[in-house]
């Protein structure tokens, strides 16, 4: 977590430095935006934003930056570490800010409505006194009862400072868990077999609204299971073509901004194959019952779902078929 010493505008800026760091690494590797485009899964845009401190890039693009210019990824993440905790920090300060203070409730309320104070608390002990109470008898309780209140209000305060910090860090360590927790995992092999176990019925999935969030979102969705991120729940198919009876889907989520490769009513040895603009693919094959899907590949409005390729195979007739349709086979 990062302390901010000295308000917002004493703050460092991580941002500023971590931009600057890269473009010092861009320039000794002597690459062109245009170059880090080819080289990774961004394009030239994306990459001007990012070295030009308009934009915080994500941690899969802070890794392939690295591989491609050769630099130390774990200085550049230990930077983008430092720069997301201060501005969710600072978002959650403003927040705070913004937020409308419980205004302090004086003595002299219980002077403008003494009716109903006595209605809610009768005190026999004082109604046997006179009916008409003079006003400077309230007045005088102003005084005593006011200074009980501002101690309270600053109390207030603190702890509102206190819980704003805390949720900073509790926002950090939940980006921290995903980021760390949810690397690739596995290879080709290993994806195809967990992802052909899956029923037809589950692979189907009503397009039903979600129990709860997606744990993913774009980059973070790369190479996860679209079940496993509950990212199924809103999907839906944008691309579809056959091939002998097999049912070759390209599906997407909204909500993850990511998309999977899906066939349905084939055999076991069928597969499924999606490979996106960047070059980066996945595959499934059927192990068991009669259909399978693949992880997720990210999309971006650099790289729309409709930018991906999808293609099913059938090896015991040595067939294959993809969408769109001339598009050469991953």
């Amino acid at each position: 977590m990062v302390v901010d010493k000295g308000g917002d505008g004493g703050s460092p800026p991580f941002r500023d430095q971590l931009a600057e760091a890269m473009r010092g690494m861009k320039e000794e590797a002597r690459l062109s935006y245009g170059k880090l485009a080819e080289k990774t899964h961004y394009s030239r845009s994306s990459w001007e934003r990012f070295l030009n401190g308009k934009q915080l890039p994500t941690t899969v693009a802070v890794e392939e930056f690295a591989a491609a210019t050769g630099a130390d990824a774990d200085v550049l993440l230990a930077l983008l570490a430092k720069a997301t905790a201060y501005e969710e920090l600072r978002a959650a300060r403003q927040q705070q800010a913004a937020a409308p203070h419980p205004a302090p409730e004086p003595a002299a309320r219980s002077a403008s409505t003494p009716a109903s104070a006595s209605a809610q608390a009768p005190v026999p002990a004082t109604t046997t006194g006179p009916a008409n109470v003079p006003a400077t008898a309230h007045a005088l309780q102003a005084p005593s009862a006011a200074p009980a209140r501002r101690p309270r209000l600053r109390e207030w305060k603190g702890h509102a400072r206190t819980a704003a910090l805390v949720v900073a860090g509790a926002l950090v360590g939940s980006i921290a868990t995903v980021v760390i927790g949810g690397g690739p995992g596995g290879g080709a092999a290993a994806d195809s077999s967990r992802a052909g176990a899956q029923p037809s019925g589950s692979a189907a999935g009503a397009q039903a609204s979600s129990p709860r969030p997606p744990a993913c979102s774009a980059d973070t969705c790369l190479r996860r299971e679209p079940q496993a991120m509950d990212c199924h729940w809103d999907g839906t198919t944008v691309r579809e073509t056959w091939l002998r009876g097999l049912k070759i889907q390209l599906r997407y989520s909204a909500a993850c901004r990511a998309v999977w490769g899906r066939i349905e009513n084939g055999t076991v040895g069928d597969s499924v194959t999606i490979k996106d603009k960047g070059g980066r693919e996945e595959s499934a094959t059927i192990r068991v019952d009669n259909d399978t899907y693949t992880r997720m590949l990210a999309v971006s409005a650099d790289a729309p779902p409709d930018s991906v390729i999808i293609c099913g195979q059938i090896p015991r007739y040595q067939e294959s078929e993809c969408s769109p349709l001339g598009a050469v086979l991953p």
